[in-house]
């Protein structure tokens, strides 16, 4: 693509409307939406996922939804491979707004990846977990405890897992393997911006009734069979079944919940989801935040109009 193209990321919390909005900017400004939401890559995963409707997607160009089969699983280094196949095709229209709420991918995008020998799904899955369970404090500290000279920051999450997750395959200091070729591999080479919405603290219980009829409304369009589905065909341990929504509907079909304790499971994870995905995107400054109940549509349209002058 041209050295004209621009890329906005339209970010934020599960259920803040990020989509509605991509589709709105997109169909103004004459440009092409582009997935960075971890699930809705997923050939099958539309209802849980929350992914654009047949009817939304003919209003503007959409690329990298439902394009991976099971038993598939994407990562970060394989998305950035095919975003930028994508880009280089020509076929996506600038400006390009890449749309989601998975942090991790959107960072890599971002600032690029580490160019390392692949290190085993064990590995990152570890490294993942203990981040959950023991905080990015703790990882952190055992990067810094190995390698004293790291230059990464404690809230570069994305950077600190990689660090480790080359530490405990390879035991390798960043540090010392890394150089200036490798740090900017994969770079985003084009001009970007970003756009959020989000929600004030006082709001939450009123964004927790909106994650709540979100959820009822996917029970209705039948999560339950699409999940059904993939299990009938032994795709249990798939990965993205794993993913809120998906997991306590697998729970019910399992018979470890009942269905009328499903909605509130399901509302109860997703709003566990937004509080990360608040705090990993409370750090980034660069982000415009506008807020989920009083989105100021004019102040966003200035604002894209000004970054693509």
């Amino acid at each position: 693509m041209s050295s004209q193209t621009k890329v906005i990321f339209v970010v934020g919390p599960t259920a803040s409307g990020k989509s509605h909005l991509a589709l709105q900017l997109a169909k103004k400004f004459n440009g092409s939406i582009v997935n960075i939401d971890s699930v809705q890559f997923y050939q099958g995963l539309n209802i849980g996922s929350a992914a654009p409707t047949e009817d939304e997607k003919k209003q503007a160009p959409h690329y990298l939804f439902s394009y991976v089969k099971a038993p598939v699983e994407m990562t970060a280094g394989q998305y950035i491979r095919d975003f930028y196949e994508l880009i280089e095709s020509g076929k996506v229209t600038s400006p390009i707004f890449v749309v989601g709420g998975t942090g991790f991918y959107i960072q890599a995008l971002e600032k690029g990846m580490y160019d390392l020998p692949e290190v085993t799904e064990e590995i990152k899955q570890e490294v993942l977990i203990d981040f959950e369970t023991f905080g990015a404090e703790k990882m952190y500290a055992e990067l810094k405890s190995f390698d004293p000279d790291t230059e990464l920051h404690p809230n570069d999450h994305y950077r600190v897992g990689r660090a480790l997750e080359v530490k405990r395959a390879f035991n390798l200091k960043m540090s010392e393997f890394k150089n200036s070729a490798n740090d900017n591999k994969n770079k985003l080479p084009y001009p970007s911006m970003k756009i959020g919405l989000t929600f004030e603290a006082e709001d939450k219980e009123k964004f927790m009734n909106r994650v709540h009829q979100r959820t009822l409304k996917m029970i209705d369009e039948g999560i339950i069979d699409e999940t059904k589905g993939f299990l009938t065909q032994g795709f249990e341990s798939w990965a993205p079944l794993a993913s809120v929504g998906y997991l306590e509907t697998k729970a019910y079909l399992q018979g470890q919940i009942a269905l009328a304790e499903l909605p509130a499971a399901i509302t109860q994870a997703t709003m566990k989801l937004v509080k990360k995905q608040k705090t990993w995107f409370k750090r980034d400054e660069s982000v415009l935040w506008s807020d989920v109940f009083n989105p100021k549509y004019e102040t966003i349209e200035r604002a894209v109009q000004d970054f693509l002058d």
